[in-house]
């Protein structure tokens, strides 16, 4: 079998040019197509790293060129200093380097070899310099290479919709069997300026028809109002903040529709994408294109999975390494230690919360080292990490730069525990937390859908328990999950001191746990997949996807809400004591939030300012962490 894996960022061949994990996730993917004998390669920009690769690899070129000039729409409510449409210049090579056996072709020249520290062209050139098209420019450059250099019968594997919206249907028609993986659960509703779309597709050859038929429905009641206005804060959520944005559609439909398959990495992450459950967005979400779409085309939706890299599936702990890998660091063996490792995204992976647990876990006079890899391209400055780290230096460690795998390592297995945290359901696998617990680290992290599978339970005496959850969480810097992350490490660093074979259980159950999820496994579902697109079945059926059920139950505002008129007030009051927390929402920009009080009863009750309204927009969360709306009569 052919396969090209086609991805704006495939690095993890060099540890030191990782900028997340689906570099990981592709070079691992890759080597095991290798191995099971198929005809495997990559497609990527060069991201002007030729000189440095070439260091140590040899560069080929490959006789292959692009030049041209591509009329591309801009949303003229954001790029308000440009002309409707830019002419984008593309002077394209392409070039070749084999690493590991797997050889891996570079789009170098122009735009595509801009920002080689970060990969990416800051978010703040949007609307300011057409430097910020480089991933479209990729996108075009990659269909015309492929649609010259690939034989009909290949299949072209896609990674993250946000970066390959153009790709899809710029290769239908082609005789290439293409198929796209949903890597990071950016906003389900994402939205794309179809103008551009339809540009580019045109420039391409291309059926432009496919962001036909994606408007979405006013959603201007005054429950959607405050809806509206309020989840764009959770990261559930995207509208485009412009006045064309009735000219915008779902990335992810655009991308759906020409596909052969649309993989997921859990099964958690799929029913969030096909649901929402349990979130603030479930309702809106309902109504939206995107949700319509996802259910028109559910039989061709997968979970192909994801997996911890070989070397941690026998990692050792031993006494030895524990000492040496502490002792170097200048912390004490003899403590137990606290381990976290990923992006430097504060609000994603809940950092906020981490550094301020393990602050007042330390306040408290709890004795334990803290190991923070959080990774990021230059220096962090961030208060609440500053403060930690400052106030104590004898227990705390932080690495912001890329590492290897054998550095991480030895930091999780001289660990104890680990902690991730993670907010607002963006992780879809977690590789971080699952390479954790296979180094015996046990985990305290939220109960979000997309991490599921690695079973941590509310409940560590669960007799299926491999760590311990937390609740979910869709708030900025969420002081209930905060108390949530001190009160689990307070619980398990007791553990661990007290009640060793306890620990040694649980420590157990994520080791066994975490190593199920095997590169092999992932690999034999794709070829599955992959053998099942070319002879033109469904790939649900191919694969035996398990859709979830009906959607959480919404709360009733009739039978829990009250909102009275007292003069120039409201008094509003809920009566549901599953309840951890209710606010009245009130639209912007930006959004009015006023929390109702806990009353001893278990109710909520408060007052408003009265604007005249019929009804009230009520957000209820539940102890979970799961939340919804409700519509409150004022009387």
């Amino acid at each position: 079998m052919r396969i090209v894996e086609c991805h704006y960022e495939f690095t993890g061949f060099d540890d030191s040019l990782v900028r997340a994990g689906t570099s990981v996730y592709l070079w691992n993917l890759v080597r095991k197509f290798r191995d099971a004998g198929h005809d495997v390669s990559a497609l990527t920009p060069a991201h002007g790293l030729l000189g440095y690769l070439a260091e140590t690899h040899t560069v080929e070129d490959l006789q292959w060129e692009l030049d041209e000039e591509v009329p591309v729409r801009l949303d003229p409510g954001i790029w308000k200093s440009h002309p409707e449409t830019v002419r984008l210049r593309l002077s394209v090579r392409a070039h070749r380097i084999t690493a590991d056996g797997i050889p891996i072709v570079l789009l170098s020249g122009g735009l595509l070899d801009l920002y080689p520290d970060s990969l990416y062209p800051p978010a703040e050139l949007e609307g300011r310099n057409t430097e910020f098209l480089k991933p479209l420019a990729f996108q075009i450059a990659a269909a015309r290479y492929l649609a010259d250099r690939e034989p009909s019968g290949t299949v072209v594997h896609l990674h993250e919709p946000r970066y390959h919206y153009v790709l899809p249907a710029a290769l239908a028609g082609r005789g290439l069997t293409v198929v796209s993986t949903v890597q990071t659960n950016h906003p389900v509703n994402m939205k794309v300026y179809a103008p551009e779309v339809r540009g580019v597709l045109e420039q391409l050859g291309a059926d432009p028809s496919v962001t036909d038929g994606l408007d979405d429905p006013p959603l201007d009641s005054a429950l959607h109002r405050a809806m509206r206005a309020y989840l764009p804060r959770t990261g559930l959520y995207a509208d485009p903040a412009t006045e064309s944005a009735a000219d915008y559609v779902s990335t992810l439909a655009v991308v759906l529709r020409p596909v052969a398959a649309m993989d997921f990495l859990s099964d958690g992450q799929m029913q969030h994408l096909l649901t929402q459950g349990g979130t603030p967005f479930e309702q809106l979400f309902a109504e939206l294109a995107v949700a319509r779409e996802l259910s028109r085309y559910r039989e061709r939706l997968v979970v192909c999975g994801c997996a911890i890299g070989d070397e941690w599936l026998t990692a050792e702990r031993t006494d030895d390494r524990r000492r040496h890998t502490l002792g170097s660091l200048g912390l004490d063996p003899g403590l137990p230690t606290i381990y976290h490792a990923g992006r430097y995204t504060p609000q994603h992976k809940g950092l906020k919360e981490i550094f301020r647990a393990v602050t007042r876990l330390l306040d408290d006079g709890v004795r334990c080292n803290v190991l923070l890899h959080c990774l990021t391209a230059g220096p962090i400055d961030d208060p609440d990490l500053n403060d930690l780290a400052s106030r104590y230096p004898a227990l705390v460690r932080v690495r912001t730069e890329a590492r290897t795998t054998a550095d991480l390592m030895d930091w999780a297995l001289a660990s104890d525990l680990s902690v991730f945290p993670s907010k607002f359901e963006l992780d879809t696998f977690l590789m971080a937390m699952g390479e954790a617990m296979a180094a015996g680290a046990i985990p305290v992290a939220t109960a979000q859908r997309g991490m599921a599978h690695f079973q941590h339970a509310f409940d560590v005496e669960s007799p299926e328990a491999a760590g311990l959850a937390v609740r979910r969480s869709f708030r900025v810097d969420d002081p209930l999950l905060t108390q949530e992350v001190y009160e689990g490490l307070h619980l398990l660093v007791n553990l661990v001191e007290t009640d060793p074979e306890q620990a040694a259980a649980l420590r157990a159950r994520a080791v066994t746990v975490a190593r199920r999820f095997t590169w092999n496994a992932v690999a034999r579902r794709f070829l599955t997949l992959f053998a099942a697109c070319l002879r033109g079945e469904a790939p649900a059926v191919a694969l035996g996807t398990s859709f979830p059920g009906p959607g959480s139950a919404v709360p009733s505002g009739e039978r829990c809400g009250t909102a009275v008129r007292t003069a120039d007030r409201v008094v509003v009051r809920w009566d549901d004591t599953s309840a951890a927390q209710v606010d009245v929402v009130f639209p912007g920009p930006p959004p009015e939030i006023v929390a109702l009080d806990r009353r001893q009863d278990g109710s909520f009750a408060g007052e408003v300012a009265d604007g005249r309204s019929s009804s009230l927009a009520v957000l209820v969360t539940r102890d979970d962490g799961g939340a919804a709306w409700a519509e409150v009569a004022v009387s």
